[in-house]
């Protein structure tokens, strides 16, 4: 059975929220854990106070619309994003800051390209309000999967040095111009040809 505009939305809304909250805790337990590295910690902090944001922003959307049963639907969708997403935002770890930090760029991917859905979903169905925050949390979450694009090889490097292994630290700048080059052709590559990075007109 087709489902109505309103109830497609909200499900959406609660999904996000569920992924949010799961996110939002992790990253807490997370901080706890980074206390031999403040550096880090205050980069993650400043994180887990957008993501607290955006849970406030998408549980006062949700009520606005008259959702309903706002709790019962994100404990169902935690369910399902849990055990989907399990081994991706269980942040708290003993495998090194390194793996948790690409733990962290993992779940900020799912957030971003489910942000990317809900955007195209509210926009395509005309719900002006909730295409707008989510192309909010979208930049949100595309900022800080670029900033993880600097922690986590400054963050190998750190780590490799603990372990008593010869590494050189010098090399950090080449991996930066190396990582932004990737992404940068990347990008060119799967734009539209006449959008395309050195592209040449006929």
């Amino acid at each position: 059975m087709a489902r109505d505009r309103d109830t497609a939305i909200n499900s959406y809304i609660t999904d996000m929220l569920s992924l949010e909250d799961h996110i939002a805790k992790a990253l807490k337990g997370q901080i706890n854990d980074l206390k031999d590295h403040p550096d880090l910690a205050a980069e993650i902090r400043q994180v887990h106070h957008l993501v607290e944001h955006h849970v406030t922003d998408l549980r006062s959307l949700a009520e606005r619309r008259k959702a309903g049963g706002i709790a019962e639907a994100v404990k169902r969708a935690g369910a399902a994003v849990a055990g989907a997403a399990a081994g991706i935002i269980d942040l708290v770890r003993t495998e090194g800051v390194p793996k948790n930090l690409r733990d962290d760029y993992t779940a900020f991917s799912l957030a971003t390209i489910s942000y990317a859905m809900l955007y195209t979903t509210a926009a395509g169905l005309g719900e002006r309000e909730v295409a707008e925050l989510a192309q909010q949390h979208l930049r949100d979450y595309t900022g800080a999967v670029t900033r993880l694009n600097t922690l986590v090889p400054a963050s190998v490097i750190r780590y490799l040095s603990e372990e008593g292994l010869p590494v050189q630290e010098s090399v950090l700048p080449e991996v930066g111009r190396t990582i932004k080059a990737a992404w940068m052709e990347g990008a060119g590559a799967t734009a539209p040809a006449g959008e395309r990075v050195g592209a040449r007109g006929i």
